[in-house]
């Protein structure tokens, strides 16, 4: 091996060290927003991507953020706790997860019914005008507005008993038993 070889057999490394190192500063420069964004409710990989577009933040490249960047990201600054396959682990992670969006949006959900928005779609049209993004970083519809309110008014009747939420996804007998009635 000629003494050419080695030199830049380390140059190598020391650049992916260095590559390494700049990417690390540049993701903990995000951990302040991605920390407001998840207590704004705004918490799925898409819905993150989104919103960081919306408010002009580069990639580290200078391009878009996409899912697989959010993800990288997230890995990087270890806010990523991946379960089986890499999601999150099981099903009770995404509920929390849309009741603290849902307690996050509950104050502007309440100033819009006092302006006189009361029905599913002139929520909807609101919430997407003021461009506040639904869960997945999509549109707001009637039925995603509807599982909102209907999230909000459990957590609210649990707040005043002080007990824990149950699921919304309740047994397919229970909630058939009840609209027998």
């Amino acid at each position: 091996m000629e003494h050419g070889e080695t030199s830049l057999r380390r140059r190598g490394l020391h650049g992916a060290l260095a590559n390494k190192r700049a990417a690390d500063a540049r993701a903990r420069a995000l951990v302040q927003i991605i920390r407001e964004l998840r207590a704004a409710g705004i918490i799925s990989r898409p819905a993150l991507a989104h919103e960081l577009n919306r408010r002009g933040i580069p990639t580290a490249h200078g391009g878009k953020w996409h899912t697989n960047t959010v993800v990288r990201m997230l890995k990087r600054l270890g806010l990523l706790t991946p379960g089986k396959g890499g999601r999150i682990n099981n099903g009770q992670a995404s509920k929390k997860a849309a009741d603290t969006r849902a307690k996050a949006l509950a104050s502007t959900i309440r100033a819009l019914r006092a302006k006189g928005f009361v029905s599913f779609s002139a929520i909807a049209r609101e919430l997407n005008e003021r461009e506040i993004p639904a869960a997945r970083g999509s549109k707001w519809q009637q039925a995603s507005v509807s599982r909102l309110l209907r999230r909000l008014k459990r957590l609210e009747a649990s707040s005043r008993t002080g007990t824990t939420p149950t699921s919304d996804a309740e047994p397919k007998a229970r909630r058939s038993s009840r609209h027998q009635r």
